[in-house]
């Protein structure tokens, strides 16, 4: 009997723990992962990039398209007729001919050029698009550490102020302050609660919009690890520039696409020219007539020489030249003020955490220290603790700007090769 009641027992608390599992909060059941491993699923499991990665295949298909062994199939012509022949035994006879068009002026090597050159300006493309999602994802990852630090900040002045309201309580049953004093702690403590709630919600959120980024490969709300620093900048402005020249993917994707428009033109002046078709014909006559030969042919560009074709490329190939233009103007002013945003962002830390933020957290010890002595009014203290609470929100906020600063230049040089 003992042992069938610790059986009960065992079936009823295993699924009572696995509804308490299941009503957890979120933030508990959600997989930390560092901003490395961000990156690195989201490259691997976005389906927005996914999808841009389609594109390889389809210039795959032209560089497969360019290597065909011709252009052109052969062409098999036949053609039969039945004669009759007065005081002579009918005859039947037939015809045939094979017809192959050569490209005898370069136009196959163009064409296996272009689509190479085609292939990689897909890949650029799509290496640029990993750029891009690549700072989303870093920028989207340090909001959540933000948040999540803004959180723990008002975790504090919540703890704080529920530390206050008991002191006033104290205080007010002793007689030494007034209900509006103790209603005035209340609200305070009331205000931080508020306020802590929000920032859990704004933490979920940007913990959601990193697990969409990274397709909800590690769950729809990840947690991210760590609490991340900036290392001192040691490149120059010039030396970002030449990096910037060298790695960003979006030069590199117009400077193959004019290179592909070249190609294009060269060979669409070769298709102008006549291809010959050239092959054997063969037939049967006069009932007992056998006879084999060798044609011939050319077109004649009368009517189609390709006029149209020569404008379009011609005005792709300008419109691709001001785009090269127009990234190369974009990678100088995107470097220069994501450089100089990047020191700017470095002093403001480094004065807010000398000059504020510790000032402010030994005053604010104090000034708790001395209301709980009965030394200082309760307004006091929550002006100041106001202030302490914003010095620390500026360096949070300082900190945020320096790692958004940092992944600006990132991606104004094309990556972290600095």
């Amino acid at each position: 009997m003992k042992s069938a009641g610790r059986r009960i027992q065992f079936f009823w608390v295993v699924p009572c723990a696995f509804g308490l599992l299941l009503t957890l909060p979120s933030t508990l059941l959600a997989e930390e992962i560092t901003l490395d491993q961000a990156v690195a699923i989201a490259v691997e499991k976005n389906p927005d990039l996914a999808a841009v990665r389609n594109e390889l295949l389809l210039a795959r298909s032209e560089v497969q398209r360019a290597n065909y062994v011709s252009q052109f199939n052969p062409e098999l012509l036949s053609e039969g007729n039945y004669r009759d022949r007065a005081g002579h035994s009918s005859s039947q006879e037939w015809r045939g001919r094979l017809l192959q068009q050569l490209e005898i002026f370069g136009q196959p090597a163009l064409r296996r050029r272009s689509a190479a050159f085609g292939y990689q300006t897909a890949q650029a493309n799509v290496a640029n698009q990993i750029r891009l999602l690549t700072a989303v994802v870093r920028m989207t990852f340090f909001e959540a550490v933000r948040e999540r630090r803004r959180s723990a900040l008002l975790e504090e002045v919540e703890a704080l102020d529920h530390r206050l309201v008991d002191a006033a309580r104290a205080r007010f049953e002793a007689g030494e302050i007034g209900q509006i004093d103790l209603n005035l702690s209340r609200v305070r403590y009331g205000e931080s609660r508020r306020a802590r709630i929000e920032a859990m919600e704004a933490y979920r959120l940007r913990r959601s919009s990193l697990g969409r980024l990274l397709g909800n490969a590690v769950g729809p709300e990840p947690e991210p690890a760590g609490d991340l620093e900036v290392a001192p900048l040691k490149a120059n402005l010039d030396t970002l520039l030449a990096a910037a020249r060298i790695h960003r993917p979006d030069l590199q994707a117009a400077l193959s696409e004019i290179s592909r428009l070249r190609t294009e033109a060269q060979l669409n002046r070769r298709l102008t020219l006549p291809n010959p078709t050239v092959g054997p014909f063969f037939g049967h006559e006069q009932s007992n007539e056998r006879f084999i030969g060798f044609a011939v042919g050319f077109s004649l560009p009368l009517f189609n020489r390709r006029q149209a074709e020569t404008t379009a490329i011609q005005a792709r190939l300008n419109q691709a030249q001001q785009t090269l233009r127009a990234t190369e103007l974009n990678i100088d002013h995107e470097v220069r003020d994501a450089y100089s945003r990047f020191l700017a962002a470095e002093q403001e830390l480094r004065a807010s955490r000398e000059d504020v933020v510790v000032p402010a957290r030994d005053s604010l010890g104090l000034l708790e220290d001395a209301f709980k002595a009965g030394k200082l009014d309760l307004l006091s203290v929550s002006v100041a603790e106001r202030q302490a609470f914003e010095a620390r929100i500026g360096y949070l906020d300082a900190w945020f700007n320096l790692m958004s600063a940092k992944v600006a230049l990132e991606l104004a040089v094309g990556g972290e090769s600095w």
